[in-house]
């Protein structure tokens, strides 16, 4: 597995309902499938309704992919029903967090818990 991908669990607490979350998330998958940074090889989203919460597995290429897609897909329409309905509450990076990947952050108004420091040890992917 190369060393610089990136793959990120996003958790989610819901502001509303199971299916508002399917609703935005469905319309903002399409767009980033449609438009996103080519550096996303995977954008999947799960939905617990019974708890109000949901996740996100995006895998990235690298982490200019990472901000790359951040950069375009934080100003669309999207990405806005998304926060109207879920609430970031924690970003788990399994990879390097580079310091490109902090500044970033550091720019942002993310205010979900990080958690960091996730180095690949061993395993393969098909």
């Amino acid at each position: 597995m190369p060393q610089s991908h990136l793959t990120i669990l996003n958790r989610y607490s819901l502001k509303g309902t199971s299916a508002q979350f399917r609703a935005a998330i469905a319309v903002l998958a399409d767009r980033v499938r449609a438009e996103g940074h080519r550096g996303i090889l995977s954008y999947q989203f799960y939905v617990n309704s019974d708890e109000l919460s949901a996740r996100a597995v995006i895998d990235y290429e690298n982490a200019q992919a990472w901000i790359g897609h951040h950069d375009s897909a934080m100003a669309w329409p999207e990405m806005r029903g998304l926060h109207a309905v879920a609430a970031l509450v924690e970003v788990t990076f399994l990879g390097q967090m580079t310091p490109d990947i902090q500044h970033w952050i550091d720019r942002s108004t993310l205010t979900a818990r990080l958690n960091i420091g996730n180095e690949f040890a061993a395993g393969f992917r098909r």
